[in-house]
């Protein structure tokens, strides 16, 4: 039986969203849209904060599927690409290392992985479509395009904040279950 975390601070750890980071348009648009809304707002910090499987055993779940090899060669920002380019492509990386610098990233790999999600639907509906419509050819083709293109990437996404939310475990040192989003 799998073993999940005994201690982790909720998602009133992360704070404010950071300021003076580049992003403060997409978090005073996402506010906008979410301040009316506060059921809207627990759903997604219920679906963005990592869950007990996503956090079992420090993430064994997304070393089992390959999820950092994956990170390592994504062309947008993988460790080896970096490395291999020299540059630091500062949106996919840590401004610094610090628990702010953590709360921060936690932020924007909640906004890539928003963006992955909604192609990532779209690929889902059209391989469906296309199995329906007897073409298991096209519709493994959309399937795989789906994986490398947008399934990995969440995964990527979502692997990271486990990472950042062992940060704050360690930092916090709390031995309490972590409270239901919201």
């Amino acid at each position: 039986m799998a073993r999940f975390p005994e201690a982790s601070p909720g998602p009133e750890a992360l704070g404010p969203f950071p300021r003076g980071d580049g992003w403060g348009a997409v978090y005073r648009l996402y506010d906008a849209a979410i301040r009316p809304l506060p059921g809207l707002a627990r759903l997604a910090r219920g679906y963005f904060w990592p869950s007990p499987i996503e956090r079992a055993r420090d993430g064994l779940l997304f070393r089992v599927l390959g999820v950092p090899l994956f990170g390592c060669l994504v062309p947008t920002g993988g460790v080896a690409i970096r490395r291999l380019t020299g540059t630091r492509m500062a949106p996919y990386t840590l401004a610094g290392p610090s628990l702010r610098a953590a709360r921060a990233f936690f932020y924007r790999a909640c906004i890539f992985e928003a963006l992955h999600l909604t192609p990532m639907l779209l690929l889902v509906a059209l391989s469906a479509m296309r199995w329906a419509e007897g073409r298991p050819d096209l519709a493994t083709e959309s399937t795989l395009i789906n994986l490398g293109v947008n399934i990995y990437p969440i995964l990527h996404h979502r692997h990271t904040r486990v990472r950042i939310v062992r940060l704050l475990t360690l930092d916090s040192g709390r031995r309490a279950d972590p409270p239901t989003p919201g």
